[in-house]
């Protein structure tokens, strides 16, 4: 009897996992130290993302699958339907039901490991009757957040957009309910953006977290997980040579700004530092014109080797990046794209790592006096430095594992639903 329990034990020691990612760079950074981890340790994974990212996928371990539905690989693109977000996503829920749901239960997961605003992964899941994780690659939310947003000025930009988000939020709930009755499943909502399972994962500290303290233990806070994404090779090393560098990013989704990189050109003329500035691979360097001395114009920066250097980020607001810049105790101008970003702004404005300056307030002498307010004054560098510190105590990628690894060992799967 003793060497079947040993048997039982070893054979429910390494678990499967099916990982349902967003195939967005910014989603995907802060997963992949995680998945190499779980791999590491004897996890099956499964990811589920698009062939853009199959290659790195696939060098962390675990197994790459491709999404069938046609909406995923054209992600990029929905920075211009951002009203529409909610009924994008719960049709995408629908036709990955529909078309990819037996194939799911087929590989009989242990748990999954589901991307915040990836829906579909939470219905496979409860579906299944197995142990849900939420990744959340931004911060979490929660109605104490949406009113940390509000109070600090995030807002729709336009009437129309607000009448356009609510029409396809109409939609997206019908399809919601009739998704129910046809699962018998409650499912997590139309945008499970709060983390609505036993264990939701936020890549950053509870320090930076707006209203921390209105989230339970259910959330594990680990602090930003990235490392090098082998992409330092052809970058001109040797032109750094000033001892203050200015880094300017947009980030990947919202980089076709042919506009702000003229007047990045014009602002950042002559200013006393180095300037790198990255413009994506959208936008063709020739259309920009000749860059001033002291810039280095490339289509694509090693952030997270460049970072290390850099003396204030001009930044989007995007998570990744944010965390990436504190983590390495680097100042900030914040120059959001879209609400989510607008908050992760004021948060490092409210907590003095930087500066927001509005997309709409954007001109050639306000992005210069925010860059030169951020350098001359050393109490940004100071709370840039704290929050690397809290950063970097979070746990990080070990406690991210071991927290997925004691929350699905301790939920035995009931797979009541398996069959439905």
């Amino acid at each position: 009897m003793r060497n079947v329990a040993i048997g039982l034990t070893m054979a429910r020691a390494h678990m499967k996992a099916l990982f349902f990612g967003l195939p967005v760079h910014g989603h995907l950074n802060p997963t992949l130290p995680l998945v190499r981890e779980l791999t590491r340790r004897g996890e099956e994974v499964i990811y589920l993302s698009t062939d853009e990212h199959s290659a790195r996928i696939a060098s962390t371990g675990a197994r790459y699958r491709a999404y069938r539905n046609g909406f995923l690989p054209e992600l990029g693109s929905v920075a211009r339907r951002l009203d529409e977000l909610a009924w994008l996503f719960m049709r995408t829920t629908g036709e990955v039901l529909a078309g990819e749901l037996e194939s799911y239960r087929a590989e009989q997961p242990d748990y999954v490991i589901t991307d915040s605003v990836a829906p579909w992964g939470h219905w496979v899941g409860e579906i299944l009757g197995v142990p849900v994780v939420t990744s959340v690659p931004t911060f979490a939310f929660n109605r104490h957040v949406i009113r940390y947003g509000v109070a600090h000025g995030v807002r729709p930009r336009s009437a129309g957009q607000f009448l356009s988000k609510l029409r396809h939020i109409a939609r997206a709930a019908s399809l919601m309910r009739r998704l129910r009755r046809e699962y018998r499943v409650k499912g997590p909502g139309l945008m499970p953006i709060g983390g609505q399972s036993g264990l939701t994962l936020v890549y950053t500290s509870r320090d930076f977290q707006p209203c921390a303290d209105t989230f339970d233990d259910r959330y594990a806070f680990v602090g930003p997980l990235f490392e090098p994404r082998g992409d330092a090779d052809d970058f001109p090393w040797t032109w750094l040579s000033h001892r203050t560098l200015v880094y300017v990013s947009l980030g990947t989704l919202f980089n076709d700004a042919l506009p702000f990189y003229r007047t990045c050109f014009e602002a950042l003329r002559g200013i006393d530092a180095q300037v790198v500035l990255s413009v994506g691979r959208r936008t063709s360097l020739d259309t920009l014109g000749t860059a001033p001395p002291n810039l280095l114009l490339r289509t694509h920066v090693p952030q997270v080797e460049l970072l290390t250097r850099t003396t204030v980020f001009v930044t989007h607001g995007g998570m990744n990046s944010v965390s990436e810049s504190l983590f390495n105790a680097v100042p900030m101008v914040v120059i959001p794209q879209m609400s989510e970003q607008e908050i992760v702004g004021r948060r490092v404005e409210e907590l003095g790592a930087g500066v927001f300056l509005g997309k709409d307030a954007v001109t050639a002498e306000r992005l210069r006096s925010s860059v030169e307010a951020v350098l001359a004054d050393a109490r940004f560098a100071d709370r840039a430095r704290a929050l690397s510190q809290s950063l970097k105590a979070a746990g990080g990628v070990a406690r991210a594992a071991d927290a997925v690894q004691s929350f699905t060992r301790a939920t035995r799967p009931t797979k009541a639903t398996a069959d439905v």
